[in-house]
């Protein structure tokens, strides 16, 4: 807060605020569409423009599995656009404010995300996930890895 009681304003954020540095990921996952609660644990780095995920899913069964996953960032005006593996777009990181949200849609699946940077360097992405035989809730909070 500044001397007035207000919040402070936020300081927009910059493709290298995410480079050359480690991110702890906690992540939940809540599958409406199979009554279930999947639990991620990991990290995750940006560096020579890709975001690179890896750790444990913990399945509703107890069991848990490796995983991994890698998206092609690059930096634009203001964000970043994110792509697949395959240089496919998937969606903009709006990084100008504090909270900014963005859509994809994968015919018949309609992929929603809001970003939120108000805690920064700890920030969260929350997906929301609807089609045909997919509902689900994905909360995913990244925290700094202090060096």
């Amino acid at each position: 807060m500044n001397s007035q009681g207000n919040h402070q304003s936020f300081i927009p954020l910059k493709f290298e605020d995410f480079t050359e540095c480690f991110w702890n990921i906690s992540r939940q996952i809540i599958d409406h569409s199979q009554g279930s609660q999947l639990t991620f644990t990991g990290r995750c780095e940006v560096s020579d423009g890709w975001y690179r995920e890896s750790g444990q899913l913990v399945l509703a069964d107890g069991q848990v599995i490796s995983s991994t996953r890698r998206y092609l960032w690059k930096a634009c005006t203001g964000g970043v656009d994110v792509h697949f593996d395959d240089e496919q777009f998937f969606h903009r990181i709006d990084l100008a404010s504090a909270a900014s949200q963005a859509r994809h849609f994968c015919d018949p699946d309609d992929y929603t995300v809001s970003y939120d940077f108000l805690q920064w360097p700890v920030w969260t992405s929350l997906w929301r996930v609807k089609g045909p035989r997919k509902q689900y809730k994905m909360l995913s909070i990244y925290r700094k890895v202090e060096l």
